[in-house]
């Protein structure tokens, strides 16, 4: 419990919820524990997202799979991130349509029942109210990320897709710390995996940007603003 206990403090849902109180407001989610090996389906397509999901160890991926079968990175979970939790909460679960979670780690995962939250036994939970707040919060913030997501796919240049990516993270100074590899990062762009390489490189030359793993430091002030 210790383990899951870190893990809760951590995340916006759990804000201003003593760890103490933990197990009750599991209680009241129906919470369970779900262990998965790497590469396995946590969701598949059709699939009813009855769960929300949080990320308790390894690493987890969703994508959109279209009707011809390719698949399209649409976003990365680790410890302390929570999955599927907009769907989670409808009292009836309908088909996720075309997204799909994967296990890209040997993962635990905790599910919750978030629909709890609005049903009339919630009333009885004195922390539910707390937990719902907390859940808005989290729903709007992932509106906020897929708009963003939104506009990078909408871009027909490569070039335009890297920029608007750089700007959207977190970043010290003029550092970006992507926590991508090559591969995870032209997914998430929706571009083939040599042709971002190419375009990272052209930049390079054009001394736009510098970059050594993970890291991609914006040399160029109208980057860094």
């Amino acid at each position: 419990m210790k383990k899951i206990d870190s893990v809760l403090q951590s995340m916006p849902l759990f804000k201003n919820i003593q760890p103490d109180k933990y197990t009750n407001v599991l209680s009241c989610l129906n919470g369970r524990i779900q262990d998965y090996a790497k590469g396995e389906i946590i969701y598949s397509l059709q699939d009813p997202l009855k769960s929300a999901g949080i990320v308790l160890a390894g690493r987890v991926n969703m994508s959109m799979v279209s009707v011809t079968g390719t698949e399209h990175y649409v976003q990365q979970f680790d410890p302390g991130d929570i999955f599927g939790e907009a769907l989670a909460c409808q009292a009836d679960p309908m088909d996720n349509g075309v997204l799909q979670i994967t296990a890209v780690q040997k993962s635990s995962i905790l599910f919750v029942c978030l629909s709890h939250l609005f049903m009339e036994k919630a009333l009885t939970c004195p922390y539910a109210s707390q937990v719902a707040l907390n859940l808005l919060k989290e729903v709007v913030d992932n509106n906020i990320f897929l708009s963003r997501k939104v506009e990078i796919l909408s871009q027909k240049k490569i070039r335009d897709r890297i920029f608007i990516y750089l700007q959207s993270v977190g970043r010290s100074g003029n550092t970006v710390n992507i926590p991508f590899n090559r591969q995870e990062l032209a997914n998430f762009l929706g571009v083939d995996r040599s042709a971002l390489s190419r375009e990272l490189c052209l930049m390079r030359d054009e001394g736009m940007i510098d970059f050594y793993k993970n890291e991609i430091i914006l040399l160029r002030n109208d980057l860094i603003s």
